[in-house]
């Protein structure tokens, strides 16, 4: 199915308006729909931090504050990056040490 690329209609059941509603009376529907898009194509990976920003039609920072303030991860920090952080650490103090010594 191919969508217009300006705008295309959704149907929702009529429970989601009320809580659409109470998010943010400042920010139009359309506005929300977007970005709430966007944060789920960013959380399933299928678009970058950066994408995702300009999707959502926010900036870097701003996108990145979105996230924060709900709590959601805006970048990964796995095991081998902990354990390279421990190497380094593990190297600086050593050093430290030596200079001391």
């Amino acid at each position: 199915m191919a969508w217009e690329p300006s705008k295309f209609q959704v149907s929702l059941p009529d429970d989601f308006l009320p809580l659409l509603n109470q998010r943010n009376t400042n920010v139009s529907l359309d506005e929300q729909v977007k970005v709430t898009l966007a944060v789920g194509l960013f959380l399933e990976k299928k678009v970058t931090l950066a994408r995702a920003a300009e999707l959502a039609g926010k900036s870097l920072s701003d996108f990145i504050d979105y996230l924060s303030d709900r709590g959601i991860a805006w970048m990964e920090y796995t095991e081998e990056d902990r354990r390279l952080d421990d190497q380094t650490i593990s190297k600086l103090l050593a050093e430290e040490g030596e200079k001391d010594a």
